[in-house]
């Protein structure tokens, strides 16, 4: 997010993408209809943007899932209870947004959006008449790592395998005055899905975040061919700061800064008036 504000083989399996489906990070205080009351303008918020799957193709609208994958603060940029939301109901999310509510924006409340691409080809967004965007490049652009071992056959082992690989990444924020700063891998992924027509085994979204603020979100998929089964990975931009990742101590993929509004190839953010209609 701003830095300058700043996944059925079986019964079991299913079961296990139930509870790891969504994660929540440590949530504001608050009464509980306060919290319900915002969340409520949060989702009315996401559901008056349009995911497509492929540009030019009403018929490729995507869903909206019905709730957030995860809620979080960032007492650092001033924000209040935020969440983040994904659009696909199964397999591979197409894209991701984050809906965060700065209330002494520019001495007005206002909304931040971000939208990032997940797909591997490219999508559209848009918003009524304020957004319309069609991403230039893929948001993953996936990338085998040869040296993993073979994905597990059973879906818990998988999930431990998936927690591995992504202790070999680590990644940063660059900040004008601050200088470098590391960034959280969040323990639990925000989500998990599998899509064996594509051939994606199982697959699980991590982040890396500021507190609990997802800044750089990384994409681990066991990918199953008739030759063999192997890990991919892939990265995608969560913030409007500068960010970096590493691969066992090596850079392996960066993003410059994007201040808001910003359109880049496979991001997007913007600002959206407090008092905006919502429906």
């Amino acid at each position: 997010m701003n830095r300058s504000l700043t996944w059925l083989a079986s019964v079991s399996l299913a079961a296990l993408l139930t509870a790891a489906g969504s994660a929540t990070s440590q949530e504001p205080a608050g009464t509980t209809d306060a919290r319900a009351a915002h969340l409520a303008r949060m989702k009315a918020l996401a559901s008056t943007f349009e995911v497509f799957a492929t540009p030019g193709k009403p018929e490729s609208k995507v869903e909206l899932a019905a709730q957030p994958v995860l809620r979080y603060a960032d007492n650092t940029r001033q924000t209040l209870e935020s969440s983040l939301w994904i659009w696909g109901a199964e397999g591979r999310p197409t894209a991701v947004m984050a809906i965060e509510f700065y209330p002494n924006g520019q001495r007005v409340p206002r909304w931040l959006y971000e939208v990032a691409s997940l797909s591997t080809g490219l999508i559209a967004a848009q918003r009524g008449e304020d957004l319309k965007w069609t991403a230039k490049q893929p948001g993953l652009v996936l990338q085998t790592l040869a040296d993993a071992d073979s994905p597990a056959s059973r879906p818990a082992v998988r999930l431990a395998q998936m927690k591995s690989l992504r202790a070999r990444f680590t990644a940063y924020e660059h900040a004008v005055i601050e200088g470098r700063i590391e960034l959280r891998p969040l323990t639990s992924p925000l989500h998990r899905y599998a899509d064996t027509d594509s051939g994606i085994l199982d697959g699980a979204i991590f982040s890396f975040a500021n507190g609990t603020n997802p800044e750089v979100l990384l994409a681990l998929e066991a990918h199953q061919s008739a030759e063999k089964a192997t890990w991919v990975y892939g990265l995608a931009q969560m913030t409007g700061g500068a960010i970096a990742v590493q691969l066992d101590g090596k850079d392996v993929w960066e993003r410059g800064a994007a201040e808001p509004p910003a359109v880049r190839d496979s991001y997007v953010n913007g600002w959206i008036a407090s008092d905006s209609p919502t429906e």
